[in-house]
């Protein structure tokens, strides 16, 4: 354990999910618990990053979750829209997520969730498309 881990006494929470197979925490407050998931999604190896307790991943949240993941094809389209109306206010031509972006994760939340993406070329923004009910309600750009 690392000097952190000695002095705060945390050391990591493993599980596993009947859905997601092994899990681990990457972070612990009280009860709550921050979970880990390693996956694919759009063709992408991504960090999905969900709340739960010491027992496993919150549920609702989980329902989130699964619902975006199987429905790939229709969060991609919300993607591109929320994406290409961002490039579209800087008067930048968008071509396609996979020329423009990396999918670096997915954050979940009780009310939704969002998708972060890099920037391939220069790697400087990560631009976070908020989704409520797999609809795109939001972007918000981090430098």
């Amino acid at each position: 354990m690392g000097i952190f881990g000695n002095l705060f006494k945390s050391k990591k929470l493993k599980t596993t999910d009947n859905d997601f197979g092994p899990i681990e925490s990457f972070s612990t407050n009280g009860n709550r618990v921050g979970w880990q998931i390693n996956g694919e999604f759009l063709d992408s190896s991504i960090e999905i990053l969900i709340e739960g307790n010491p027992d496993g991943i919150n549920e609702n949240q989980k329902q989130i979750l699964l619902n975006a993941l199987n429905n790939e094809t229709e969060i991609k389209s919300e993607s591109e829209k929320a994406l290409k109306e961002q490039f579209d206010k800087a008067e930048i031509e968008f071509i396609s997520i996979e020329k423009h972006f990396e999918l670096k994760g997915i954050s979940v939340r009780n009310e939704g969730f969002e998708m972060a993406f890099q920037e391939i070329e220069g790697q400087n923004y990560f631009f976070n498309v908020h989704f409520e009910d797999n609809k795109q309600v939001g972007v918000s750009i981090d430098g």
